[in-house]
Parts: structure tokens; C-alpha cells; sequence
């Protein structure tokens, strides 16, 4: 029998070691990352609204993320960590957006604590739900999981370090471990220090997201395994890495009429359709069914 990709998930967590996680926003994406040999990866629902030309506002719906991570997790063969908002609404709201999640092949997902509609971590103006309504979504996501599928796991995220300070976040991190939470998440941290007193203080695993430019200062995976992080995201860095490869192609194709000096920097349209798209497969598949 196959394993879950929540079991996998569970597994993985239980390991020595910290787990890298690349974000990810569509299924050619997530085939990258799986194919530079992640094993797990994340959905950055900043590069989902992003990759849909929309800014990360709380704009994008439950539906539309929901599917997309329907398109993720059928590209690749390792598990995908979805970032979900704040549930898309009440308590109620987050006991249907969990299985939705669960439904759609996810192995995991986070729910943060800030009033809807949400706004990027690292920006300013945002608020947070009270503790109660905090701990009322808690449970309500334990109990759409444990009756879906009790592997699957459950992180909270915090953004209380912009809005009520660095305590708080701590306070927050402590009421959902005694709820049995799986994971929780810090966002932003602003020091170093900060990432100390978080992994000293809080009694679950613990996720640190690197956003290039943001507020984080920028560590190495290895400096942050020996903090005693669990997890590394990196939640932007391959949509902004894309962003900038394609505007620059743009550009010279723009000025020169051609995109000959750049095809260094490019893939070759059938190394593209058989490493990426796994042509070879559905021609074979084609011809087995004429």
C-alpha cells in the first residue's frame, strides 16, 4: 500500500535533522524543487496571488487556493505544506478549510492568527484575532483532522511580533502546544535574539522562514539547525528568483529582438518537455491506447 503523504510528512518530522522546504506556487514549481531533490516543500500563498498577478491582501479565495494545491500535489511525490491564510474565516470556516486541504492532497498546512483580510507578514497594518478566537480555530482544526486524517499536520502561525510585540508571540506559541499543535511559526522575527528565546522557550518544533528582503535577518540552513529550528522556509525565494529571470529575458528581447545571448540562462524546448512535463510518459501512454 502506498504511503500517505501525510505519514511521510509525520515521519520526516520525527528524524534527526532540520527539513529545507522551498516554497512553491504551481505544479512546474513544485517539479523543480522536487527534482533538485527536496523532499518536502512548501505552497507560499504570496506566490500563489503573486503568480496570479494579484498582491497578498487576503485577495485570493479558499476555492482558488485550494485548487492549486490540488495541481501541486499531483505534479510531484513528496509532501506539500500548505500555507492557508487564516482559514478564510471563522472557526467554522477553518474545521471546512482543513479538509478541503486534506481533500486536495496536502500533507500539512499552517493557519495564521491575524484578522481577515490578511496581509503579507512582513507588511505593516496588521491585526490579530484574540486568544479565544485563536483557540476556538485551533480546535476546530484539530477536530476537522483527527476525523479526515490524524497525520495530517497541524501548524499555527503567529504574526503578534509587528502588532503586539515579541511576548505575545511567545504567550500565543504556548496556548496552541497545549492544544496540541504540531508546529508553530514565528513571522516575522526581527533578531536574532528573537530566534534564540523562540526555540529556548517554545516546546514544539519550531519553522523559521527566510524571505529575501523582508524583516528575518537571513541565516544559513546550518546556522538555524544549530539554533534548533526544525524547519526552514523559503517561501518567496523561487518566485522572485523567476520574476527577475523572466523580466530580464523580457528586457533584452525588448531591445535587441532576440533572446540569443541568453540562452545560457534558458532549458531547451525538448529537454523542457521531458524533463519538466514528462513527455516521454504521456507519449507512451498515447501510443498505448491508440
Amino acid at each position: 500500500m502506498k504511503e500517505k503523504m501525510t505519514t511521510r510528512f509525520r515521519t520526516k518530522l520525527k528524524e534527526p535533522g532540520v527539513i529545507v522546504m522551498p516554497g512553491v506556487y504551481d505544479g512546474l514549481s513544485a517539479k523543480t524543487a522536487e527534482k533538485a531533490g527536496f523532499n518536502i516543500v512548501t505552497s507560499s500563498g504570496g506566490s500563489i496571488c503573486a503568480s496570479l498577478g494579484l498582491p497578498d491582501l487576503g485577495i485570493v479565495s479558499l476555492g482558488e487556493m485550494r485548487d492549486r494545491i490540488a495541481q501541486i500535489t499531483r505534479a510531484i511525490s513528496i509532501p506539500v505544506f500548505v500555507d492557508a491564510d487564516t482559514g478564510y474565516g471563522v472557526p467554522i470556516n477553518v474545521y471546512r478549510t482543513v479538509k478541503e486541504f486534506i481533500w486536495a492532497g496536502a500533507a500539512g498546512l499552517f493557519i495564521e492568527d491575524q484578522q481577515w483580510p490578511k496581509r503579507c507578514g512582513h507588511l505593516a497594518g496588521k491585526q490579530l484575532i484574540s486568544r479565544e478566537e485563536l483557540t476556538a480555530k485551533v480546535r476546530a482544526a484539530l477536530d476537522a483532522r483527527n476525523e479526515e486524517d490524524p497525520d495530517f499536520v497541524l501548524c499555527i502561525r503567529t504574526d503578534a511580533v509587528g502588532s503586539e510585540g515579541f511576548e505575545e508571540a511567545i504567550q500565543r506559541a504556548k496556548i496552541c502546544s497545549d492544544l496540541g499543535v504540531d508546529l508553530f511559526l514565528i513571522e516575522p522575527y526581527e533578531t536574532m535574539d528573537q530566534m534564540k528565546r523562540a526555540v529556548k522557550e517554545v516546546d514544539i518544533p519550531l519553522i523559521l522562514p527566510l524571505v529575501e528582503g523582508g524583516k528575518t535577518p537571513l541565516i544559513s540552513v546550518k546556522e538555524a539547525e544549530e539554533m534548533g529550528f526544525k524547519l526552514v522556509a523559503f517561501p518567496g525565494t523561487a518566485m522572485f528568483a523567476c520574476a527577475k529571470a523572466v523580466k530580464d529575458v523580457f528586457r533584452l528581447m525588448k531591445q535587441t529582438g532576440s533572446a540569443q545571448s541568453y540562452l545560457d540562462k534558458v532549458e531547451r524546448l525538448l529537454d523542457f518537455f521531458d524533463d519538466y512535463t514528462d513527455l516521454p510518459k504521456g507519449l507512451e501512454l498515447e501510443q498505448k491506447y491508440r
